[in-house]
């Protein structure tokens, strides 16, 4: 039987990159994110309008790695989640002040040397809806590329019980701890990377209002909007300045986690639509998908 997932959201995701301000000037101006704190060392954190941070950008030798936070349930104690996290054969640290909006947290590092890093309560310092930019409404998921992906896929899914969602091939597998289709996207890759990171817009009109953002700031939407076929949602797609692909999204499944199925949309391709194995073919309209699940390259 299926346990309880022990997180119910993704709360932010850490990148690394090679120039902060460029890197600041992208999610702060033309994402229309808010800065609420900076570190010594230029890390910066920035809001999409309630939590401390949903994005925090710090320098890196390796840019386009990543770190993401997950909030844990309110009825887990930190200290037996250490424990418990060590049981299960990895590393887990319990770390208190470690970042700003955070009093405490456990740092795991996950197969491929991944670092998750877990909490139960943040700051909600909630600097409001800037307006300003493409203006997302949330932080909605992430896609990391491992070769150990399975390892990852087990991590999430026997330890903190992910609902497995779909599955492209052998590639990509959808997981998630709540009623989103995915929460995080686990890509079978050589590559340790992030592969991208996905901002739900308010509506499906926005893509418009975010295609001509993109433009004016003389940056190109490299793909879409088009509706995908695992999880359905209306996506687009352009690149940070160290191309980390950033996906804008509307419209997403809705996964119902009792009847192992998701809230029935008018274009689906089954009734009802259950998780599954999908073919290759990335876009319910048959639209080219430019980027390789593997890489985040333009396929050949």
């Amino acid at each position: 039987m299926q346990s309880t997932p022990k997180v119910f959201q993704l709360g932010y995701v850490s990148l690394g990159v090679s120039d902060v301000e460029e890197s600041r000037d992208h999610y702060l101006r033309t994402m229309g994110a808010t800065e609420t704190d900076r570190s010594e060392d230029g890390t910066t954190y920035a809001s999409i309008g309630l939590n401390h941070h949903d994005l925090v950008l710090s320098p890196a030798i390796k840019p386009g790695q990543a770190q993401i936070g997950l909030q844990l349930t309110p009825d887990i104690d930190l200290g037996d989640f250490a424990s418990d996290v060590k049981a299960f054969g990895l590393r887990a640290e319990v770390k208190s002040d470690s970042q700003p909006g955070i009093g405490k947290m456990v740092e795991v590092v996950g197969p491929d040397d991944y670092v998750v890093q877990f909490y139960s309560d943040a700051d909600l310092t909630a600097p409001g809806y800037s307006g300003a930019g493409i203006a997302p409404l949330r932080l909605g998921h992430v896609a990391l590329m491992s070769p150990k992906a399975d390892e990852l896929v087990t991590f999430f899914r026997e330890f903190l019980g992910f609902y497995k969602t779909d599955q492209i091939g052998d590639r990509a597998t959808f997981l998630t701890c709540n009623h989103e289709h995915h929460v995080l996207n686990i890509v079978n890759s050589p590559e340790t990377l992030v592969h991208h990171i996905a901002f739900q817009l308010h509506e499906s009109a926005d893509h418009v209002r975010a295609a001509d953002t993109l433009r004016s700031d003389g940056k190109k939407t490299v793909w879409g909007p088009s509706r995908h076929t695992a999880g359905h949602n209306l996506a687009a797609y352009h690149l940070d300045p160290d191309k980390v692909i950033v996906e804008l999204y509307t419209d997403m499944d809705i996964y119902l986690p009792a009847a192992d199925c998701f809230e029935q949309r008018p274009w689906h391709e089954d009734t009802p639509q259950r998780p599954k194995v999908w073919g290759p073919q990335l876009s319910a309209w048959e639209v080219d998908f430019l980027f390789s699940l593997g890489s985040r390259t333009a396929a050949d």
